[in-house]
């Protein structure tokens, strides 16, 4: 019989008993479901247990991370005892991605149809109807793979962070867009003469962006090609853009937003969503650049591809 306990913020003591089990036996699923037994409210996914040093109190608390495996593969044994930290309320992560991009899919066609109601009446410009052309199909494509090709390594996050990304992606990417690029300085007459009005200087633009987000859809079908059961070394990325780029899939994004920046002449809602984009990006590329060099040999990879978006970085 395994027995141990599980010290819950604002609640007595909680002992679990696992009848004729080994701790080989136990996994941390089992644990999490055993105190949601307890305590409804305390769902696994809302669940952070960590085994406290058994030897220091003052040494780092080891998380005990992955569900499916033991209490003995953690060290922890008869007696053990758990501390337990409530990360609050959760969401799923492919609900909180579907709800980050349902907002400039709608928001775009419904911003341009009435943004005459803002600024008056005036003809569409080509270069307007295509750019709404753009983002929709780019946040389709979002919606569709958050939907069925992405693969994610977290269940849920914070339900806080919903507002965070949806104020992110409806604020800058919807109605910051909406109010600089659908208003009368991009209009048929505004730009009647000029090249932002030229058939071959929109049709160049939109087939490289077009370009960028199919290179960026097979980058994530690779990604998740690469996904391994619970507890198989992680394979790192090949193939196309991975050879030159350690996160081609950020590369390809990124050139998709260069080129909206300049197919518009340098919107300014559009460089503020390529800039916090970017941004957010880099910081990612940096943690999955130091991670790839610290599991794999880093003369193999990432060996000497750029980090994010050759030739400069």
């Amino acid at each position: 019989m395994v027995a141990i306990t599980v010290s819950v913020p604002g609640k007595p003591t909680v002992n679990l008993d696992f009848a004729n089990k080994h701790p080989n036996e136990v996994t941390i699923k089992d644990v999490k479901i055993a105190i949601q037994a307890k305590f409804p409210k305390f769902v696994p996914n809302r669940q952070r247990l960590v085994f406290p040093s058994p030897t220091s109190p003052s040494d780092k608390p080891l998380p005990l991370t992955d569900e499916s495996k033991s209490l003995s593969s953690y060290n922890v044994g008869e007696g053990g005892k758990l501390k337990l930290k409530d990360l609050g309320p959760q969401v799923n992560y492919r609900t909180l991605y579907l709800l980050e991009y349902i907002g400039p899919l709608i928001l775009n066609p419904l911003l341009l149809k009435f943004s005459t109601l803002v600024w008056g009446q005036y003809e569409y410009s080509t270069l307007q109807t295509t750019v709404r052309n753009l983002i929709v199909i780019h946040f389709v494509k979002r919606f569709l793979e958050s939907a069925f090709v992405h693969r994610f390594s977290r269940a849920s996050a914070p339900l806080k962070f919903v507002f965070r990304n949806c104020l992110h992606y409806w604020g800058v990417s919807g109605i910051l867009i909406g109010l600089t690029l659908y208003r009368p300085g991009y209009s048929a007459q505004a730009l009647k003469g000029t090249i932002y009005d030229n058939p071959t200087w929109i049709k160049s633009w939109a087939i490289f962006f077009l370009a960028t987000e199919l290179l960026n859809l097979n980058t994530h079908l690779h990604l998740r090609s690469l996904r391994q059961p619970p507890g198989q070394p992680r394979k790192y990325p090949t193939g196309l853009g991975f050879g030159v780029a350690v996160c081609a899939n950020y590369w390809f994004e990124i050139a998709g937003i260069v080129a909206l920046v300049i197919m518009t002449g340098g919107d300014i809602g559009t460089i503020v969503y390529g800039y916090l984009g970017a941004s957010m990006m880099k910081l990612w590329a940096d943690q999955k650049y130091a991670r790839y060099k610290k599991e794999f040999d880093p003369k193999v990879f990432p060996g000497k591809r750029y980090k994010l978006f050759p030739p400069f970085y």
